[in-house]
């Protein structure tokens, strides 16, 4: 009777979790399972199947950091939102979690299955007879970051969870398969330990083929993943996190550390270190190459376009890890909500509905690369105070660079650095590329205005519901006719060494404090913005002019230069959840009227949209669905759900 009560156990799991659960059995199928690693072939098959459970980063409707955070507004008019829309506006739920990886359920994948089918290919490999050992050596490399990718998913997602390592058994007891949550320390220093063991057997980047094997993982991948990893093991929502103190299973083993070590600083900067060592090994570096395509002139535009394409240039020395992985509709879908409309005709298939929020307005630095409410230019002419104001005076000499000649806009699309011109498409801004490349001649200009070429066109949608598009994620040379568009292809960048850059320093500043090398690989990245280092910015510029010599202003210094640098790229989402800032999504997005059809209707800050929910601290976490605690008791709830 106790058998068949396992066996009534185990049939009732596989119905409960339909075979894409954590607590996957390997299937009773092993002659499928010889198939599928009979021959090179096949089994090339298997290691594709391996990679296809990516998260679908770069999806603007399926990515949940690409659309959930306080970066962007989306207005999706009479038709369903987005589920990382939903996420965003607060409507996560317990009972059908919204993108649930953890059962692979509501336009997520299904991590735990990615998770069971590495370790099938792992416990399977060695029957591929032709199968040279280098590349067997390589493949299972692979596989082992790929398995290690999913942990660390997971973990962002949810904090403690199990680590399956091995599959179990279709003989598997109930015992067995009522798995527990791990603490924080053993799943970062599983995955880490994972993560190193893989990057050891991965090919340097220039062995991975462009055309047949483009988003195959590489040593610098790896590297750059841990490196990320242990910066999130190290930030306060994992690090001596009280907030979680009573999350303690039914053995008493208490998941979240309590103590903060700041040892983990280190580590997490060692690591970054190790990472940027060995990119420029092999020759990565960051993005300075002009297009040759584009007539860059004046200065102004090649700062922009370099910016653009570290980006949106295919495969660039800049680039680490590039996801291929984009839900189905990527061309069509993301390019349409991404793209600023240039065109009146081209209403329904160039929707700029990506409408980034007058808080990130706020967010760039002045042209003196400090922040807007520091500039001591900005406040001696009260431009920071009148800055969502309409300047009295016409754009004129070097501002039409920026600005239409001859016209009006806010005085916060002035005197901005530029990055800000590179990545924000605004109304009576010059909007550089899209086929048109000639200063003065042929270049386009936005006009935001209801009715307006970039503005409202109906009531429904495929409009920017803030008066601003996203400008830097898409390739200046896409191409807008009267009756088409054309899109520039790229690999949505997961890691970049921009990125890997600040992570070194925010994890050297927290372990130590202000210093020579943090300082260093902040000012590479400014220089490229064709901005002044950090401490002669701040001297000079800013009313704070101290800011960058203690461990806190520099903290502060560092966290802006991260949401400008990566802004839109899915980092900030992310960020502000480990550096525990989430309250920040409780403020209400703000926008342009873009119901206005005149400068001194438009030029009004309104309220986008009335966001009811308050955002706190159970959600920094997704919730594990309700069915899966049912089914097994071992498993704790995350806190607040």
């Amino acid at each position: 009777m106790k058998n068949l009560h396992k066996i009534f156990v185990a049939f009732t799991l596989l119905i409960s979790f339909g075979s894409c659960n954590y607590l996957d059995i390997v299937p009773d199928n092993v002659a499928t399972i010889d198939y599928s690693f009979r021959n090179r072939t096949a089994a090339l098959k298997y290691l594709y199947t391996c990679y296809s459970y990516r998260p679908q980063l770069g999806g603007v409707n399926i990515d949940p950091a690409l659309c959930g955070s306080d970066e962007t507004w989306y207005f999706y008019g009479i038709g369903a939102p987005w589920p990382n829309v939903l996420i965003q506006r607060g409507f996560q739920s317990s009972t059908s979690p919204v993108l649930n990886f953890w059962d692979g359920e509501n336009s997520a994948k299904a991590l735990w299955r990615g998770i069971r089918d590495c370790n099938i290919f792992l416990e399977n490999v060695d029957k591929i007879l032709d199968l040279p050992p280098y590349e067997k050596t390589r493949w299972v490399a692979e596989v082992k970051f790929l398995k290690a990718y999913y942990h660390y998913y997971l973990f962002k997602a949810y904090g403690p969870i199990p680590i399956i390592d091995v599959n179990q058994p279709i003989s598997a007891g109930v015992d067995e398969v009522q798995v527990y949550r791990e603490p924080i320390e053993k799943v970062v220093k599983y995955i880490a330990d994972l993560l190193k063991e893989a990057a050891r057997d991965l090919p340097n980047a220039a062995e991975v083929v462009e055309g047949t094997e483009a988003g195959r993982i590489d040593k610098l991948g790896a590297l750059g993943i841990r490196a990320e990893l242990l910066l999130f093991a190290a930030s306060p929502l994992f690090n001596g996190n009280t907030d979680y103190a009573n999350m303690i299973d039914n053995k008493g083993t208490v998941l979240f550390p309590q103590t903060y070590d700041p040892n983990k600083w280190k580590l997490a900067a060692d690591a970054a270190k190790e990472a940027i060592d060995t990119c420029l090994l092999q020759k990565k570096a960051l993005y300075d190459i002009v297009d040759p395509q584009a007539t860059l002139s004046p200065d102004p535009f090649k700062l922009e376009v370099t910016y653009r394409q570290a980006i949106c240039d295919r495969w660039n020395k800049e680039l680490i890890w590039g996801n291929t992985s984009y839900d189905n509709n990527f061309l069509s879908i993301c390019s349409q909500a991404k793209i600023i409309r240039i065109n009146a005709e081209l209403s329904n298939n160039v929707r700029t509905e990506w409408s980034p929020t007058l808080k990130m307005v706020d967010k760039y630095y002045s042209s003196n690369g400090v922040p807007i409410d520091e500039d001591l230019t900005w406040q001696s002419n009260s431009w920071y105070d009148n800055r969502f104001k309409v300047r009295p005076e016409v754009s004129a000499g070097n501002e039409i660079y920026f600005v239409q000649k001859g016209e009006k806009t806010a005085y916060a699309h002035y005197n901005r650095e530029s990055r800000f011109y590179a990545s924000l498409g605004f109304d009576r801004g010059v909007y550089f590329g899209n086929g048109y490349y000639s200063f003065p001649s042929t270049v386009k200009y936005a006009d935001f205005f209801n009715k307006g070429v970039s503005g409202r066109v109906s009531t429904s949608g495929n409009f920017s519901i803030t008066g601003y598009c996203v400008k830097k994620m898409h390739s200046f040379k896409n191409g807008q006719t009267a009756t088409s568009t054309s899109v520039e292809y790229y690999p949505f960048p997961v890691l970049r060494l921009a990125d890997l850059y600040l992570m070194y320093a925010e994890a050297l500043n927290e372990f130590s404090g202000p210093s020579a090398p943090v300082f260093n690989y902040l000012d590479l990245i400014r220089k490229r913005a064709g901005l002044k280092g950090v401490k002669e910015s701040w001297l000079t510029y800013s009313n704070k002019p101290n800011k960058p010599d203690t461990k806190d202003g520099l903290r502060q210094i560092i966290h802006q230069e991260r949401t400008i640098e990566l802004a839109f790229e899915g980092k900030r989402f992310w960020d502000i959840r480990r550096w525990k800032e989430i309250s920040v999504l409780n403020e209400q997005p703000l926008g342009w009227n873009i119901a206005g059809e005149t400068i001194e209707d438009f030029y009004k800050v309104v309220l986008v949209a009335q966001v009811p929910t308050k955002f706190s601290v159970k959600d920094y976490f997704w919730p594990i669905k309700e069915a899966d605690l049912t089914v097994n008791k071992n498993l704790l709830q995350n806190y607040g759900w």
